[in-house]
């Protein structure tokens, strides 16, 4: 009878650590959302700033072709 426990008793074990709380995914969910808005944020930042800035010389300055900060500018803040 005892060894009938032991084999009950293992097999819930691992069905039990498996499942993870709410709290944890919310606190994951809630970080991930945090590091998603700093980027966001940083992006549109950056590119605010090219807005502002005469891009004509600063791409002649650092050897940019033509138009490639005035179409970074332009890009959504979500994307890359």
């Amino acid at each position: 009878m005892k060894a009938i426990l032991v084999n009950q008793t293992l097999r819930q074990t691992p069905s039990i650590a498996c499942v993870p709380s709410k709290s944890s995914f919310m606190r994951r969910a809630i970080a991930a959302i945090k590091r998603y808005a700093g980027r966001w944020s940083r992006r549109y930042q950056l590119r605010q700033s090219l807005y502002e800035m005469d891009t004509r010389l600063v791409e002649k300055d650092i050897g940019l072709p033509h138009g490639s900060l005035v179409e970074e500018a332009h890009k959504p803040f979500w994307r890359e």
